[in-house]
């Protein structure tokens, strides 16, 4: 599932080459990927454009000019490409399958720009979705979600007073976007490594070090995935031959059967946890 780091990497790319363009048409092939009558999404997105992208959590927000905004949510496998002449931008869920020859099975929504670029939302598993709204359904939006990770407010202060009378194990508590924006399974399972904290820890047996230690691993981690662009599962390359590199730098996640590389002694094990496959050193991680 694409996380913060795969969705901050795809506005960013896109705020560099998709705004101000007029949208001449657009063709939705698959009826329920749009909330909302598909008729009036076609309406209010012709002859617009995209004004500003920015995220929350994992919700991408798109400002149109008419002041109406286009949410995307890629959720599991969701897929934005955005393609100008032989120039593509890649973003989200990532696999072996990718089919990159435009449109193909998994294309649901097409948005054409007069310009000739376009941009495709595809979708293997139909999880996703794409939406207009209002201000206030985004201002609501933006309510019902946690803290951003990233930002200036997300103190250790304000962690550890987060922490405070919850009972939960340490990763459903990660995982749940009401209290923390935009982490998911593969960077909860690397700052729980990184901290040396196991997934199964209650929130409450956590020590003042280790909510410490917890804490500067999000931000690390976080940060180093949008350094490298997020995590990819293939050889994809965008239009200046960059590729998401963070899986050359996962340390448990997908690690599941080998040496832990930190104590070279235990053994990455995969659990469920929190309706989640989870990884971890039962050696090193306490």
């Amino acid at each position: 599932m694409p996380e913060l780091p795969e969705v901050q990497t795809i506005i960013d790319d896109l705020n560099q080459v998709a705004l101000n363009k007029k949208i001449r048409q657009v063709d939705i092939l698959l009826s329920r990927i749009v909330r909302g009558a598909n008729k009036r999404f076609i309406n209010l997105l012709k002859n617009n454009s995209f004004q500003k992208i920015s995220r929350r959590g994992k919700y991408i927000i798109i400002s149109l000019k008419d002041n109406d905004f286009l949410i995307v949510h890629l959720r599991m496998t969701g897929q934005i490409i955005y393609e100008q002449q032989d120039n593509l931008i890649v973003g989200g869920h990532s696999n072996r399958l990718n089919n990159l020859d435009l449109p193909n099975k998994q294309t649901h929504v097409i948005i054409n720009f007069q310009d000739g670029s376009q941009l495709f939302y595809n979708d293997q598993r139909q999880f996703g979705f794409l939406e207009i709204v209002s201000q206030k359904k985004v201002d609501n939006l933006k309510n019902k979600l946690g803290i951003e990770p990233l930002s200036k407010e997300f103190t250790l202060k304000y962690f550890k007073d987060l922490l405070k009378g919850k009972k939960k194990n340490i990763k459903a508590f990660l995982l749940d976007q009401k209290y923390i924006a935009g982490l998911g399974n593969i960077y909860v399972d690397e700052s729980l490594f990184e901290a040396g904290i196991l997934p199964h820890r209650s929130t409450d047996s956590l020590k003042p070090i280790e909510i410490k230690n917890l804490y500067q691993a999000i931000k690390k981690i976080l940060r180093l995935a949008i350094k490298s662009r997020g995590t990819t599962f293939n050889n994809y390359k965008d239009a200046h031959g960059r590729k998401g590199s963070f899986i050359n730098k996962l340390k448990v996640y997908g690690q599941e059967n080998k040496k832990c590389v930190r104590c070279k002694k235990g053994i990455i094990k995969k659990t469920r946890l929190a309706g989640r496959g989870t990884r971890y050193c039962f050696n090193c991680q306490k």
